[in-house]
């Protein structure tokens, strides 16, 4: 029997933990939106646009991607860490962005850098076009935090 700190999480247990969190997110934004329809905000459509694309679709496709192309089933520490680096930066950033408090945005930024590597180090020694189109996602999302991080101190400047 391997001893307890050496257990590995099936392929099945990351599909499930980041396809699933990034379902709920769908289902919320949804319900946000339909809620919020009546009378809509620039910050309601932000937060319902950041939960679809960001936590659910984005979420869903690294945690799918990862299941995919890795060559070893991820442990259960690298998983959870995954898990709660991703959404913990996901909550930053919309805390950040409602409150205008863009060190929090900033700061959302740094943990989902780390999150997004320790995303590659789950894929690394595969190889072929999914782990480029993998790659791409990690890619666009750390420009797309980089872009939010200057919006975010652009608009506390200006007000």
């Amino acid at each position: 029997m391997p001893p307890a700190t050496s257990r590995r999480a099936t392929p099945a247990r990351g599909v499930w933990l980041f396809a699933g969190t990034g379902a709920m997110a769908i289902i919320v934004a949804g319900a946000l939106s339909a809620a919020l329809a009546h009378a809509p905000t620039r910050a309601a459509m932000w937060l319902t646009a950041y939960l679809v694309l960001v936590v659910g679709v984005a979420q869903s496709g690294l945690g799918v991607g990862q299941a995919r192309l890795a060559t070893r089933p991820p442990t259960a520490a690298l998983l959870g860490s995954q898990w709660l680096l991703f959404n913990g930066a996901n909550a930053l950033v919309v805390a950040g962005r409602l409150l205008g408090r863009p060190a929090a945005v900033v700061l959302g930024a740094v943990v989902l850098a780390a999150a997004l590597a320790l995303f590659l180090r789950g894929v690394r020694g595969t190889g072929g076009w999914l782990l480029w189109v993998y790659r791409l996602l990690v890619a666009l999302l750390a420009c797309s935090a980089l872009v939010g991080v200057g919006l975010s101190l652009f608009t506390a400047q200006s007000t």
